[in-house]
């Protein structure tokens, strides 16, 4: 008996068993779960998974799943909410922009089109000042026709022609009148064997 005696001083307790099968299990399933993590694994889903088959800690995962759930959507809707401000947002400014862009092309139209106005009138501006004969012309027509007789009939027979062509019909007639006729004569001859040529 003194065997079964000692036997039953060394009879394991249940600490013992728990120091010795729970703790290596628990060790163990943690490192497992490390590795799956590390590997790419959803732990975290296969746990919910067969925790919703269990039957009394399914009905906690699923409040937990509904409580999650509901925030979810409210932050979900709040989200959405912020996006369509951020796009009713970028509609605005890009229709902005294309006003913008519509101002800035009607702006360099007004641009073009006033160069364009000041290249034709520097030409103008260079043609009037290139052509002595046509303001000398416009200078015949504006003073009175004795004046003007006086003056064409001192000039050289080139330049009295030139500015002779330049005047209108009526305003030649009136200063050839005014003139001696015989150097009226002479301008009248000049001019005609001018037209001719």
């Amino acid at each position: 008996m003194a065997s079964t005696s000692e036997y039953e001083k060394k009879k394991p307790g249940i600490l013992q068993w728990l120091l010795f099968i729970l703790i290596p299990l628990i060790l163990a399933a943690t490192i497992a779960t490390i590795i799956m993590i590390a590997a790419g694994i959803d732990v975290a889903g296969f746990a919910k998974k067969y925790a919703n088959q269990v039957p009394g800690v399914s009905s906690l995962v699923s409040e937990e799943e509904k409580e999650s759930g509901e925030s979810g959507d409210v932050e979900q809707k709040r989200l959405t909410a912020a996006i369509e401000s951020k796009d009713e947002q970028i509609e605005q400014l890009e229709s902005e922009l294309e006003a913008r862009e519509a101002d800035v092309e009607d702006l360099n139209e007004q641009i073009n089109t006033l160069n364009q106005q000041l290249e034709t009138k520097e030409e103008g501006t260079e043609e009037t000042a290139s052509d002595p004969i046509n303001d000398i012309s416009t200078s015949f027509q504006n003073m009175e026709a004795e004046r003007a007789a006086g003056i064409l009939a001192n000039l050289e027979d080139d330049t009295a022609l030139a500015v002779m062509e330049q005047m209108s019909k009526k305003t030649l007639g009136e200063i050839l009148g005014e003139m001696d006729a015989d150097e009226a004569a002479r301008l009248t001859n000049a001019y005609a064997a001018g037209e001719a040529q």
